[in-house]
């Protein structure tokens, strides 16, 4: 059984996230949890707030939470079931990538969420939570699914990585399960500063391809980008990649090609759905 977190702000975007898990696991037996963290607006909190006024806020959040959450299982259920599914909701006071940080890794399988999107100077702007939780680096693999990103069986999904770290088959379980429920092919992507691979690289590209040898993949080498709206294009269309799988290492290695914070910027930039693992340190 598969168990799945998906956090929501009730929006279009959220409802696309859901959308993609249940379409993303229809041959398997899961239960998602559907979550909505609250918090008051600094407008409610403004004014010296007597504790009755305070606890009187909170509780009409919760209830409203509540009651969006049972309206969305419901909207769910009206519009297809699937057998094999079933669903929890949660309502937790506070901000979502703190919870997000408490809750216990062998609790979910998957954590999946709708990003909005953003181009140039927006990803600046404080306010996405699906940034602010990348940023925290959780602990449970975190599927991000673009606004604009509908389901596709992922017949190619791209691991894209250095062979600079040992590879450890727990980081990797998320991906190999997802590949064996789709009969995916792995496309091993390796952006290169030099053509040929050290002799330390070629020993980690040894380890991943044993830990990978019950399942179909190809190796790919591609040089260096002047972008990384160049690099997302060739995973997107050159290599047809259906889902972009990156581990999330303290210094991601697009990070150090381009200087750019990539992990956290794909979650603006990229099209495709895009799962970060959680490094084994």
């Amino acid at each position: 059984m598969i168990r799945v977190l998906i956090p929501t702000d009730f929006s279009d975007n959220a409802f696309n996230a859901i959308s993609y898990a249940r379409m993303l696991f229809q041959e398997k037996e899961a239960v998602f949890t559907l979550l909505h963290a609250y918090e008051p607006t600094a407008l409610q909190l403004v004014g010296g707030k007597s504790p009755t006024r305070l606890s009187s806020i909170y509780n009409s959040l919760k209830v409203n939470a509540q009651n969006n959450l049972t309206r969305l299982q419901e909207d769910i259920d009206a519009r297809t079931e699937i057998d094999l599914h079933s669903y929890k909701t949660m309502t937790i006071e506070g901000h979502l990538k703190e919870i997000l940080n408490e809750i216990a890794a062998k609790d979910y399988d998957y954590i999946v969420m709708g990003s909005k999107g953003a181009t140039g100077l927006k990803e600046v702007f404080i306010g996405s939570t699906t940034y602010a939780v990348v940023a925290t680096h959780p602990k449970i693999p975190l599927l991000i699914i673009p606004n604009k990103c509908f389901f596709k069986a992922p017949e190619n999904i791209g691991f894209a990585t250095d062979f600079k770290r040992d590879y450890h088959k727990e980081e990797l379980q998320p991906l190999v399960a997802l590949t064996s429920l789709w009969n995916s092919t792995v496309r091993m992507i390796e952006v290169y500063k030099k053509s040929t691979l050290s002799i330390a690289q070629k020993s980690h590209l040894q380890q991943l391809e044993s830990l990978l040898q019950d399942i179909d993949y190809r190796f790919h080498v591609i040089p260096k980008f002047s972008s990384l709206e160049n690099c997302i294009n060739v995973f997107d269309q050159e290599l047809a990649i259906d889902m972009l799988v990156m581990i999330d290492y303290p210094k991601p290695f697009f990070e150090r090609i381009m200087r750019e914070p990539i992990i956290k910027k794909m979650s603006f930039h990229t099209t495709l759905p895009f799962l970060i693992l959680p490094a084994i340190n």
